[in-house]
């Protein structure tokens, strides 16, 4: 018999071997964690610092002043932004100063005895009823009342 033949029949059978002893035997798992054991030093965790209650302090103020910075930068770009807008339109900055509401509207095409709505004869300038004392007349029994 050659050795090229040998190795042929050989080689099959002492690769089973190996895998049954690997596995059957547990040894797989035991390089496994001698592997993983040696790998550990390796990892690096990192823990959170704790900060201290004064440094969060100083970063919430920190950040409370930026967020006013910025809001009073924003409130100023609108107002920059109205006066161009102003500016440019001609407009004066109160258009309705001294526009009194009409007494009545509606569509132009309607004929004008025709009911626009339920206060259609109702003077704009009419405060209404006042209704501020409600509340006090049914107190806490406005279940009751219902």
């Amino acid at each position: 018999m050659k050795k090229s033949q040998l190795k042929q029949l050989l080689k099959p059978i002492v690769k089973e071997c190996i895998q049954e002893s690997l596995l059957e035997g547990g040894m797989l798992s035991n390089i496994i964690a001698e592997v993983t054991r040696g790998l550990q030093p390796l990892v690096e965790t990192k823990t959170p610092a704790t900060k201290s209650p004064e440094l969060l302090q100083q970063q919430q103020k920190e950040l409370q002043e930026q967020k006013r910075e910025l809001e009073e930068d924003r409130r100023q770009q609108m107002k920059e932004q109205k006066r161009k807008l102003l500016n440019a339109t001609g407009l004066p900055s109160n258009v309705f100063e001294g526009v009194d509401p009409l007494a009545t509207g509606g569509n132009a095409d309607a004929p004008q005895d025709a009911a626009a709505g339920a206060l259609s004869g109702v003077d704009p300038k009419d405060p209404g009823v006042d209704i501020s004392g409600i509340m006090a007349i049914g107190g806490r029994n406005w279940g009751k009342m219902i």
